[in-house]
């Protein structure tokens, strides 16, 4: 193993016990939302993902919003385990450190901090080490490939406004874009078996391409990225392991 992915991998194990020290430290709070979402691809259900959000105030009290997921999915014959957590400050905006474990026939880890206006990525996969780095000025978020919970922070972030802009992050595919989030007021939507009026929202990026999602107050219902086939709706489940995550 090279020094740099030795320090990769130490830097990974010291913010999963950190994450883990503080989860305990509010082990007494209420999460902002918890639960599970039924994914798809097309009309294939290809797994579940459970999750939960936390709002911390930090000794500065400044006050962050903190979620993890645990992802089971099946995707083209193949058996994909998937642990994210995310940490982003309320009043900027901004993401401030993300981690990601991806384990199936190929194992990736990958690791987000803020430095200033930089977002900093490494990724670890069995290609190698590679590192990006993002300007992050103004309002941004982390949406990955195939979570559906992080579309709740770009929600937090457009707040009571008609739309807003924002950067957007997408570790797993190491590229940045900018996208138009818009409020299209209640609407009926399905979720299981029954229809739900819901807040519409949408995320437009420079391409046309449109990622809807649904609320019911601030619980996140539903999310469909029809470019990709993706959907993600809400179902039962509130358990998430509670090891090296946020």
């Amino acid at each position: 193993m090279s020094g740099t992915s030795a320090c990769t991998l130490a830097a990974l194990a010291l913010l999963w016990a950190v994450a883990a020290a503080e989860t305990t430290a509010r082990s007494t709070a209420q999460p902002l939302d918890a639960g599970a979402f039924t994914l798809y691809l097309g009309d294939t259900r290809i797994g579940e993902e459970r999750f939960v959000i936390h709002e911390q105030q930090s000794s500065g009290a400044e006050t962050h919003l903190l979620g993890r997921a645990e992802l089971n999915l099946k995707i083209d014959g193949h058996t994909v385990r998937i642990r994210v957590a995310l940490e982003t400050t309320v009043a900027a905006g901004l993401p401030r450190r993300y981690e990601a474990e991806i384990n199936g026939s190929e194992s990736t880890t990958i690791v987000g901090t803020l430095v200033g206006d930089r977002f900093n990525l490494n990724v670890r996969s069995p290609e190698g080490e590679e590192m990006r780095q993002f300007l992050v000025r103004g309002p941004s978020v982390i949406l990955d490939r195939h979570v559906a919970h992080q579309y709740f922070f770009a929600a937090r972030l457009l707040g009571d406004s008609a739309s807003a802009e924002l950067s957007v992050i997408v570790p797993r595919d190491r590229t940045q874009k900018r996208l138009v989030i818009s409020d299209h007021g209640q609407e009926l939507t399905r979720i299981g078996s029954q229809d739900v009026m819901a807040r519409h929202l949408t995320l437009t990026d420079q391409d046309g391409w449109t990622h809807h999602l649904w609320l019911e107050g601030d619980r996140l219902m539903k999310v469909e990225v029809p470019v990709q086939g993706f959907t993600a709706v809400r179902s039962g489940g509130t358990e998430v392991s509670s090891q090296g995550r946020i």
